[in-house]
């Protein structure tokens, strides 16, 4: 097992992971931030706010492996009921 680190940008700040995570791969990984993104910009969907979730997952070496985005728009285009 490996340790990753998982940063968050939340369009409003940076959480920088200083604990880590054990997965068995940097897939693993991949999958753990693709799924904390899709959580952390549903949540902020509901709260109305469409900036981009940012997650990037650094290694034991603090080196980036991998970055995931969600992004979500939303567009009227019709007069608000």
């Amino acid at each position: 097992m490996a340790r990753y680190y998982i940063d968050i940008h939340d369009g409003e700040q940076l959480v920088r992971d200083d604990e880590g995570f054990e997965f068995d791969s940097a897939s693993n990984a991949m999958r753990a931030a693709a799924r904390s993104a899709t959580e952390i910009g549903t949540s902020k969907l509901a709260k109305g706010a469409t900036s981009d979730v940012v997650i990037e997952v650094r290694d034991q070496q603090d080196q980036r492996i991998v970055t995931v985005t969600a992004s979500m728009t939303i567009e009227w285009h019709d007069p608000l009921p």
